[in-house]
């Protein structure tokens, strides 16, 4: 599931959980859970995320 998110925010890097709930087809909680995993991991950012407004990929 981590792999998917990541590439669903390659694709839209201003995706919302929302956004990713839907086309990923599972739960905000399992979202966040990919999410946490891909930052620990050092692939994605959501610094300045308020500014831009969009996901930093950083591997």
């Amino acid at each position: 599931m981590v792999e998917n998110v990541y590439n669903a925010i390659k694709v839209n890097r201003k995706a919302k959980y929302s956004w990713l709930q839907d086309n990923l087809g599972v739960s905000e909680s399992t979202i966040l859970r990919a999410i946490n995993d891909l930052k620990e991991l050092g692939y994605i950012s959501s610094e300045h995320a308020k500014i831009k407004g969009e996901w930093q990929l950083l591997k």
